[in-house]
């Protein structure tokens, strides 16, 4: 492992999110009140990026199913959640059936924590160990 710089800390203002890349890895830095943390930006249920969902307080929410993971820690906090969405009724019944067979395939797979990495600040650079 070796220190990466990765981004500026002026890039990412608090309560949000920044997708870098650094070492073969793909990272999700969040600034939670003034301190940046370091998680893999890839959901461990979906595989889409953390860094796209929404980040209240630690918590940041998988914007495709609402899985919850605690970017300080990256232990996850809730999986999945499957709620009906709002108008699906008008969407096309192929379409639907489509949905409801991915939701039958994905129901089963677990959701892991995410993987952590350390932080370092050096004046305004965000360096992660990776």
């Amino acid at each position: 492992m070796s220190l990466i710089e990765v981004a500026k800390t002026s890039e990412i203002p608090t309560g949000t999110m920044k997708h870098v890349e650094a070492g073969g890895k793909e990272l999700c830095i969040a600034n939670v009140n003034g301190k940046f943390y370091a998680i893999g930006d890839r959901c461990p249920h979906m595989n889409a990026p953390l860094s796209m969902g929404t980040l209240k307080g630690p918590i940041v929410t998988y914007p495709l199913h609402s899985s919850q993971f605690d970017v300080t820690t990256g232990k996850k906090i809730s999986g999945p959640i499957e709620e009906k969405m709002e108008g699906v009724e008008k969407l096309p019944p192929e379409f639907l059936k489509t949905m409801a067979r991915m939701m039958e395939i994905m129901a089963p797979v677990k959701t892991y924590n995410a993987q952590v990495f350390t932080v370092r600040i050096d004046g305004p650079k965000i360096f992660v160990n990776v």
